[in-house]
């Protein structure tokens, strides 16, 4: 049987033997350089992580939502990303086994947001004056 979808997955050759996943206050800019950033978050969260990744944009549609296994939205679409001049972030972990899989580490409502590290470099100039210092989002968080 064949899976249209699977022809149309952006398969990225990675010049490296190894790829590594790491806290982000562990990367040292000096030394390296990530790719991708990703986050697990509530709802709440990832709420606020796609407001900022479209708040600078002149668009509004920065963020994707792939059908793809867990895996391919942590990492094969947000590489594929990276490579892109306006590069999008990936929500993710919307498959069943994965979620399945999470739900017994985590809780029910945790996804991926995998943001190329250029797009992260944007969300984060745009984090200080932003909606996180308002209101809502402190009424919504509990830090009001």
């Amino acid at each position: 049987m064949e899976v249209p979808f699977i022809n149309e997955l952006p398969i990225t050759d990675i010049p490296f033997e190894y790829v590594v996943f790491k806290p982000l206050k562990e990367i040292r800019p000096e030394q390296e350089s990530p790719s991708v950033i990703i986050f697990l978050g509530n709802m709440d969260q990832v709420s606020a992580l796609t407001i900022l990744a479209n708040y600078h944009r002149k668009t509004n549609d920065n963020v994707i939502f792939p059908y793809c296994a867990g895996c391919m939205s942590i990492v094969l679409y947000p590489l594929s990303e990276a490579g892109s001049e306006n590069p999008k972030a990936v929500l993710g972990l919307n498959d069943i086994s994965a979620r399945v899989y999470l739900k017994r580490l985590l809780k029910d409502d945790v996804m991926s947001f995998a943001v190329p590290y250029q797009l992260f470099c944007e969300m984060e100039e745009n984090v200080a004056g932003s909606f996180l210092d308002c209101g809502p989002w402190k009424e919504l968080t509990g830090m009001e």
